[in-house]
């Protein structure tokens, strides 16, 4: 089942088709519930910008659980706070591959120090 979020404004530009989405029902006094009160909604499927909204495509779990459904019975967007997590399977946050080149340049005409560089790099295939 599908279910679509309406979100006036641009969304954060990270957020793509695959992530996971979930949300929380923001506090009467406008603070956000404690974090076991978030809820999967589902897996993003589509993301349209429309004439200063973005609609996010949700494929849905359990309609129960997903704002407008029988938990969750208001529809204004505004009424909850969503948030996206990455995939972790195919969103490490290591650098992938067999080569990489880096350079560095001192734009600046006094004397720099470079203390220490560091990399984590994950070969991609064996």
């Amino acid at each position: 089942m599908q279910v679509t979020y309406t979100i006036q404004g641009d969304i954060n530009t990270s957020v793509q088709v695959g992530d996971n989405i979930y949300f929380c029902l923001k506090s009467p006094d406008a603070s956000y519930q404690t974090s076991n009160s978030f809820v999967y909604s589902g897996v993003i499927s589509g993301i349209e910008k429309l004439a200063g909204n973005t609609n996010i495509i949700v494929t849905a779990t359990n309609f129960s659980n997903v704002p407008g459904g029988a938990n969750f019975p208001t529809t204004n967007m505004n009424d909850y706070f969503l948030f996206f997590a990455k995939d972790t399977s195919a969103n490490l946050n290591r650098i992938k591959g067999y080569y990489a080149s880096v350079l560095f340049r001192n734009d600046s005409n006094k004397r720099a120090e470079l203390y220490t560089v560091g990399a984590e790099i994950q070969q991609s295939s064996k």
